[in-house]
Order: structure tokens, then C-alpha cells, then sequence
């Protein structure tokens, strides 16, 4: 069978195991933008892959913790949103996505931590590195969340008992409480770990699903988002049991139509990928308005020198970049743009900067928003590239891996580029 494992309120529990007094306590974990990326004084700072997967974001980190106090403050104001609350503040009705502001005034002792993405990220890699003993098909979902297959590894009549075992086991050696839910497919085991939480495990078989399912709201179930949500509102469709019974709609609409009632009913066999390989890799920041577009380029020099460090150490050689902007009222760019050049920083750089300037169609109005990402990752080894700029290139590549050895030794702030550097 699949069990889904999902830690709880994994960001809390984690500085829990830190700070013991936050045990039954009301906590939060809050995040906001990293804006201290685009400073000229944030200490070296080095990027950690080891944890990274197709969903666990890489991690840019530095050992100092100089801004903590200062996380959410923003001179007179108070920035951020809820990451993770204790199961204690949620009765308070503090949920995750929620503004610091918002938090505290429904909970004005609310203790809220700046995250600790270093220990989290290091925490998850030991309990992947320790499932992968327990059970060897692994699936890392997120950075709190696990699927693995017990097929041909322990019976079903002892997989609910081997799943209680192994939540103790979580619990006594790494201190993290976490919910368990089993079932015949993934995503029938997803929801039934949310049924589970906190601190459960769930088993529903096979022939106990249209029961299970049957009133449970549609947004429930993972995959199920907005514009899903809207279609299947309009036709009445407001439970999965309202779902289990609509076949034949749900097939009308093609192969998506198909596998979401497949997967709700539990008829979807979506197998365990042990090593789900990265489509893309981005990088984006949110920051207060900005109207000066020499700021805003040197911003995407910043950025792209973060993005082409983690390409260096993931290996990956990409043939398509993306830039998106997001202006101050709502109004977004965007572009896609491919090539066929060997990667290096610099070439990104400059290509960046001319989608830039291709693509800012409100140039009076102020940027709250860069994104910036690659994808379609090809082997270099099998690659024919264009010849017209292979010898420039094929020397920036030996010169931009070079420089990627001193960020990797002494940070990734050790080699900037003078555009990068902010005026006094």
C-alpha cells in the first residue's frame, strides 16, 4: 500500500526541538521576502541543494542571524505572512497565508519566529535519509511531506501496525510529531493524512472509499484549486460524493476531466518517483514599489548570479529562460525565451536585462516583483550547440565554473558584478 507521511506543523515542531518552552504554546512561524539578497552588507552566503528535489525549493542561507530581530519589522510597519502556526494558535483561528498584522491582532500574545530554513531543510534530509532505511521507494513531496510504497515489502494486514511503529520511531528519534495516511493510491492516501491530523494514522481501504469520501468538500482534495473548484461549483458539484457519482461529466471533459475523478475515486495508480527530476529552477522576490529601472536591473543582476550559482552546483544546462513582472497595481509581464548557447552567467545576465527591457510595457509604473527561471535541462555531453559564439562562450564556461569554485569556498557574495553593487 502507499502511506503519505506529513509532518506536523513541521516549521513549530522544528523550533520547538530547539526552545522547549514553546511546547503548548500559541507559535508562529512567519516569512516575508528575502530583500536582504539585494543588499550590499548581508554576510557571504552559500546555497544548500542536498535536500533539493522537483518540490523543495533550493535553500540560499548565511550562518549569520543578524536580521532575526529585525524580520518583520520594516521601520513603522510589520511585514510578513504565517508560514506555520502550533495546532494551539489555529484554535485561535491563525491560519498559514495569513499577515503577521492579522495574526496579531486575532492573537496578541502569538509568539512569532523568523524561520530557521537551514534546520528545517537539514531536518527533512534525515528523515528522508532515514525512510529511505524503513521503507527503500521514497517520494520527497515537499520539504514535510513523504510518499512511500510498502508493495512487496510489508504485508497489507500489517502495514496500519508498521505505520503506528514508525511514527514512534519519528517521534522518539527526531522529536517531530507526524500523520500518516494509507491507502491502495497517493492521492487517497494525501486526503486520508489529512483526516489524520494531528498526530494519526489513517488507514482506508479500498472498498471503503465512496464512504469515506463522501462528504468531504471538493477543495479538500489536493489538485482541486481555484478555477477547478469554480467548474465544478457550477454544476452543483460541491463534495467528492457529489464527484463519485458524476462519471460520465467528469470524462466529458477530456483526460484531465478523467484523471481527477480517477483519482478521487482511488482508480488512479500514479506510481512513486524516487527521483523526480527538476523541470525548472527560479528565483523571485517581492519588495516595496520600485520606479528606477537601473535599480531594477541591477536587482536582476542580483538574482540571476543566485540562479546561475544553483544551476553550477545542480549541473543543470538549460535552453529556456523566463522573466515575470509585477507591477505595483496588479498588472503583469511576462516571457519566455529560448536559446542555444553554452550557459554562463554572463550570457544569462545579458539576456535577462533585454527581456527586461523588451518586456516592461508600463515603464511609468512601479515593480513590486521580479521572478526569473530556467528550464528544458539538457546533457551538455550530447549537446550540438551553434557554432557562432561556441569559442567565447566554451571560455566564459571555464572562467564562470572557476568563479563557481571561490562561491562555493567562501559564499556566494565573494564575486559580484560592479552593476551590483547599490549607490550609497
Amino acid at each position: 500500500m502507499i502511506l503519505h507521511l506529513d509532518l506536523d506543523s513541521f516549521f513549530v515542531s522544528c523550533e520547538r526541538i530547539k526552545d522547549k518552552t514553546l511546547l503548548n504554546k500559541e507559535v508562529a512561524v512567519g516569512g516575508r521576502s528575502d530583500q536582504f539578497i539585494f543588499s550590499n552588507n548581508i554576510p557571504n552566503k552559500k546555497a544548500m541543494i542536498a535536500n533539493s528535489g522537483a518540490f523543495v525549493s533550493s535553500l540560499f542561507f548565511s550562518k549569520s542571524n543578524k536580521y532575526a530581530k529585525e524580520f518583520f519589522r520594516d521601520g513603522d510597519k510589520i511585514r510578513g505572512i504565517i508560514t506555520t502556526a502550533s495546532y494551539e494558535a489555529r484554535k485561535c483561528g491563525i491560519k498559514t497565508g495569513m499577515t503577521i498584522k492579522e495574526a496579531l491582532l486575532l492573537c496578541p500574545h502569538l509568539i512569532i519566529l523568523p524561520p530557521d530554513m537551514m534546520l528545517y531543510h537539514t531536518l527533512s534530509f534525515r528523515l528522508r535519509n532515514f525512510l529511505q532505511k524503513r521503507l527503500p521507494l521514497i517520494e520527497q513531496y515537499s520539504i514535510d511531506e513523504f510518499f512511500a510504497d510498502s508493495f512487496g515489502w510489508i504485508k497489507s494486514d500489517r502495514v496500519l501496525d508498521f505505520a503506528i511503529g514508525l511514527q514512534k520511531e519519528i517521534k522518539d528519534r527526531f522529536k517531530l510529531p507526524i500523520s500518516i495516511g494509507i491507502a491502495d493510491t497517493k492521492w487517497i492516501a494525501k486526503l486520508a493524512t489529512s483526516k489524520a491530523k494531528p498526530n494519526g494514522v489513517k488507514l482506508i481501504q479500498k472498498e471503503h472509499i465512496k464512504e469515506f469520501i463522501k462528504d468531504i468538500a471538493i477543495e479538500e482534495f489536493p489538485g482541486i484549486g481555484r478555477s477547478w473548484r469554480k467548474k465544478l461549483y457550477s454544476y452543483k458539484k460541491y463534495t467528492l460524493g457529489d464527484i463519485y457519482h458524476s462519471k460520465t461529466l467528469l470524462y466529458s471533459w477530456g483526460g484531465a476531466g478523467r484523471e481527477l475523478y480517477d483519482k478521487i475515486t482511488g482508480a488512479f495508480k500514479d506510481e512513486i518517483n524516487r527521483q523526480k527530476e527538476r523541470k525548472s529552477i527560479g528565483i523571485s522576490r517581492t519588495f516595496d514599489p520600485i520606479l528606477d529601472r537601473d535599480e531594477i536591473k541591477r536587482r536582476i543582476f542580483i538574482l540571476t548570479r543566485h540562479l546561475s550559482f544553483l544551476l553550477l552546483k545542480l549541473d543543470k544546462r538549460p535552453t529556456t529562460l523566463f522573466l515575470g513582472i509585477k507591477y505595483e497595481f496588479k498588472e503583469k509581464s511576462k516571457r519566455y525565451k529560448t536559446f542555444n548557447r553554452i550557459f554562463t552567467e554572463s550570457f544569462l545576465k545579458e539576456e535577462f536585462i533585454k527581456l527586461f527591457d523588451e518586456i516592461d510595457i508600463y515603464k511609468n509604473s512601479k515593480i513590486i516583483r521580479l521572478s526569473l527561471s530556467l528550464s528544458h535541462f539538457y546533457n551538455h555531453k550530447n549537446h550540438i550547440y551553434s557554432l557562432i559564439d561556441y569559442e567565447k562562450d566554451r571560455q566564459m564556461d571555464n572562467l564562470y565554473k572557476r568563479v563557481g569554485k571561490l562561491r562555493e569556498k567562501y559564499g556566494i557574495d565573494i564575486v559580484k558584478n560592479a552593476r551590483e553593487i547599490a549607490k550609497s
